[in-house]
């Protein structure tokens, strides 16, 4: 059995179907920070949510990219980008963003 989290979830319970479709929208934005490619999905806050993501490339979001990076100093990285609620608020604007553009594409 995988470890508790959240709503009583564990890492391993499968995932909703809005989960999967928020989860695979931060994955297609670029790097909230720096707007590079690939990104790596950070699960934001406690409990973690698959609701609660950020886009990050590898050098803002690993430990060994150093100063700079996410889970090298979350609170350096907060001092620099933003509050948690504020950085989540900015996702949501982007595949807000990111889905009128794709639904323009049909018109």
């Amino acid at each position: 059995m995988g470890q508790k989290v959240g709503n009583g979830k564990t890492r391993r319970d499968h995932k909703t179907k809005a989960e999967r479709e928020h989860m695979a929208a931060v994955a297609a934005l670029p790097c909230i920070v720096c707007g590079c490619w690939p990104v790596e999905v950070h699960h934001e806050g406690k409990p973690r949510s698959n609701m609660r993501l950020l886009p990050l490339c590898p050098r803002h979001h690993r430990r060994e990219f150093g100063p700079g990076a996410y889970h090298y100093s979350p609170r350096a990285f907060y001092a620099a980008h933003g509050s948690s609620d504020e950085l989540l608020a900015r996702v949501d604007r982007m595949i807000a963003q990111n889905d009128d553009q794709i639904l323009g594409n049909w018109f």
